[in-house]
């Protein structure tokens, strides 16, 4: 593996925010808080963030506040625990490179290609697919 930060995907920020989540919410702040707590550096990619926002804002019971969404995507980017990362145009050609071989949605192909750039081996997330894709370690927090 790497000693680059794992990424945290979109999934575990909504379930930190998503009130409705239960047991997930909890799983999923308890993970963030390592980050905050100094514990260990985690990555982001802005596409994360940008699904973060939408899906709080639009597509939960109990949507999040403009201010609150603004609030702790500040805190992230000024955070040096968090690494943000991005993609440009020849990520997003990687990505379907990626789809094809791994048959992924394209939003998990970018963000995979995205992490392949960066050398992040390592995501949390709960979505099975990205197991897939042979030198990716999926760790789901709410396993165990």
């Amino acid at each position: 593996m790497t000693d680059n930060p794992a990424l945290i995907d979109t999934n575990m920020f909504v379930y930190a925010f998503d009130a409705d989540s239960g047991e997930k919410q909890h799983a999923a702040q308890e993970l963030l808080s390592r980050c905050w707590k100094r514990e260990i550096q985690f990555a982001v990619s802005t596409q994360n963030l940008a699904e973060f926002s939408a899906i709080v804002r639009e597509k939960v019971s109990h949507p999040a506040s403009g201010d609150e969404v603004r609030a702790f995507l500040q805190g992230i980017t000024e955070f040096r625990e968090w690494t943000v990362i991005t993609y440009g145009a020849q990520t997003v050609i990687r990505a379907h490179e990626i789809l094809d071989e791994y048959h992924l949605h394209f939003w998990d192909a970018l963000l995979t290609a995205t992490m392949e750039e960066n050398s992040i081996r390592i995501i949390y997330t709960e979505d099975k697919h990205f197991d897939r894709v042979p030198w990716l370690k999926r760790i789901n927090p709410f396993d165990g």
